[in-house]
């Protein structure tokens, strides 16, 4: 018989489901859940301060650069790289589909190089070093930019991966790089384009490498300089070989993902909470 425990979630973002997410669907395969407005533990997120009403034990979540608030949670599920037992480093792209496969030896066709030049996808139009790339690139060639923010194909896309699955690099620059004293924001950014084999051109967490094979990848903080980025980018549209070889590269070094992503390890920290 399983262990019965009482959660409730709140400050979540909208549309939100309570009964269909990652941790209560990670919690259900080992304990018998139950929703309700008298918890014993509490996950809650950065949308709100409803958590402030509730006196149990409180599970911190995040999806955007902030801190953990360890002076008033428990335990935490975040992007910081904290020498902390009662914070496990969560980065946001483990909520989506396809992380798993990335593992994956690839396999690629020839055809891949003939593909559209670039994509740029974005409807927060206030990150300033992301924008300015975009315009830069867009001196060398057209970049198609499918988003809300700086719209030039004439309609939003719908299906972000189909999208990106058309092109030979996605421009795949977080929000932000804020916190630069506390590294680690890394979002579904990176990770989306991986999926449909289109090559991320990455800014962001500058110890991105951590995650990811930084040969599989245009990572900006391998370049003195955005000139050199773009000189780069071109000779690799230039080159169907040298571009074929990139995207040859595996996702990660030795096909290894790191260990605080190993879904047994999550499993471990956040089952202990309850056991506990």
């Amino acid at each position: 018989m399983k262990k019965k425990i009482k959660i409730e979630f709140c400050d979540w973002w909208s549309g939100f489901d309570k009964t269909n997410n990652y941790f209560y669907n990670l919690l259900k395969e080992e304990f018998d859940v139950i929703i309700t407005d008298n918890p014993d533990y509490l996950f809650f997120s950065v949308f709100g301060s409803k958590h402030l009403q509730y006196k149990c034990k409180k599970i911190f979540y995040t999806g955007e650069n902030v801190a953990p608030p360890l002076h008033y949670c428990d335990y935490s599920f975040s992007f910081d790289y904290l020498d902390d037992n009662r914070n496990y480093r969560l980065p946001h792209y483990l909520l989506y589909d396809g992380y798993y496969d990335l593992q994956r030896p690839k396999i690629i066709d020839e055809s891949l190089a003939n593909r559209k030049f670039c994509n740029f996808i974005v409807s927060n139009g206030a990150c300033q070093e992301r924008n300015q790339f975009y315009n830069e690139l867009s001196k060398y060639k057209k970049v198609d930019s499918g988003g809300r923010f700086a719209n030039n194909i004439g309609y939003a896309v719908d299906n972000k991966l189909k999208f990106q699955s058309e092109y030979k690099f996605s421009i795949a620059f977080e929000n932000n790089a804020y916190r630069p004293q506390f590294p680690g924001y890394t979002t579904e950014k990176i990770m989306e384009p991986m999926t449909v084999n289109s090559i991320p051109i990455y800014w962001g967490n500058p110890e991105i490498a951590k995650e990811f094979n930084t040969k599989s990848f245009i990572n900006l903080y391998d370049f003195d300089s955005v000139d050199d980025v773009i000189d780069h980018i071109i000779e690799l549209d230039k080159n169907n070989e040298k571009y074929l070889n990139l995207l040859n590269q595996p996702w990660f070094d030795n096909y290894k993902i790191p260990e605080n992503n190993k879904i047994e390890n999550i499993k471990s920290f956040l089952y202990k909470i309850f056991y506990n």
